[in-house]
């Protein structure tokens, strides 16, 4: 019997990936580095530290930092303007979930600080009663046998 629905943010949950990739080629363009589909496909679903490694590995001499910073400067300012959207039905499950006594949790390579952030926006935090992040996680979500074990160990189930 399922007990626990764990959720992933970005692209699942939430319309934002298409806006964090956008970002990534804009600040591209800012400090002369093409990043293109196949790059983005390479780098989707992973926490900072692995695409710093990746992109750092590609792009010889590329600053990542000032890459991810642009890209953040850039994002925030199209979510100042613009809505987060949830994903059609997304709010209709977790009412579900949430009345059926589901526990439920968020695993997103995104940070910790931004996932809150969105859910807070979307006005869906309280549903959760785990939040995981990509900068506080070893381990990629990817993963899911490891994922398992780290709600395991938590008391989450």
């Amino acid at each position: 019997m399922i007990k626990a629905v764990i959720f992933d943010m970005d692209g699942t949950m939430l319309d934002t990936e298409h806006i964090k990739e956008g970002g990534l080629k804009h600040a591209g363009e800012d400090l002369n580095v093409k990043i293109d589909d196949q790059t983005l496909t390479q780098i989707r679903g992973t926490n900072n530290k692995r695409l710093k490694e990746i992109l750092g590995n590609k792009f010889e001499g590329l600053d990542v930092e000032k890459l991810l910073k642009t890209r953040e400067k850039y994002v925030e300012k199209y979510f100042e303007n613009n809505p987060i959207e949830p994903k059609k039905g997304l709010l209709e499950l977790l009412d579900f979930l949430k009345n059926n006594d589901y526990k439920m949790a968020v695993a997103s390579s995104s940070n910790l600080e931004v996932i809150k952030k969105y859910l807070k926006k979307v006005g869906v935090v309280d549903y959760f009663d785990i939040i995981m992040g990509g900068d506080i996680v070893t381990k990629r979500k990817t993963r899911p046998g490891d994922l398992f074990k780290m709600y395991r160990t938590i008391k989450f189930i």
